[in-house]
C-alpha cells in the first residue's frame, strides 16, 4: 500500500497487471486509483472516473471519446460506445464539433463510396 495525496492506494507490478487486469480495476473503484509499478517505480496510475468527485462523469467520457476518436486510436463505433451514446448521436455531435468522420483525399472518399455502392447493389 502506498500513501498518496493522503489516499491509501494500492500498488501493483506491471506483471500483476497483464495477468490479471480486473484485480487492478476493482482495486482501483475501491480506492479511486490503483498505482502500476515497472521495475518498482511508479509507471502509471489506474483511475476510476467514477469515484473523483467529478460533477460530471459522463462529459469527461465523451472528451475522452472525442479525444481518442480524433486522433485515430478508437473508432466511432467504440468511441461512442465509451461516451455511452448511440452512435447516431454522436455522429451528430461530431458533425456539430465539424469533426470529419472518416479521413482521406475526395479520391479515396469517391473510391469508397464506389465500392459501397456496388456492395449494396449486390447485397440486393
Amino acid at each position: 500500500m502506498v500513501t498518496l495525496c493522503r489516499n491509501t492506494v494500492q500498488a501493483f507490478s506491471v506483471r500483476q497487471l497483464k495477468s490479471n487486469p480486473s484485480t487492478v480495476l476493482r482495486a482501483a473503484e475501491a480506492d479511486a486509483m490503483a498505482l502500476v509499478t515497472n521495475h518498482q517505480q511508479p509507471a502509471a496510475l489506474v483511475v476510476a472516473l467514477d469515484r473523483l468527485g467529478l460533477p460530471d462523469t459522463a462529459a469527461v467520457r465523451s472528451g475522452l471519446a472525442l479525444s481518442l476518436f480524433q486522433s485515430g486510436s478508437l473508432s466511432v463505433s467504440s468511441a461512442a460506445q465509451l461516451a455511452g451514446l448511440a452512435l447516431p448521436r454522436f455522429l451528430e455531435i461530431l458533425s456539430s464539433l465539424k469533426i470529419p468522420v472518416v479521413q482521406g483525399s475526395d479520391a479515396e472518399l469517391q473510391d469508397g463510396l464506389t465500392q459501397a455502392r456496388r456492395w449494396l447493389g449486390q447485397a440486393r
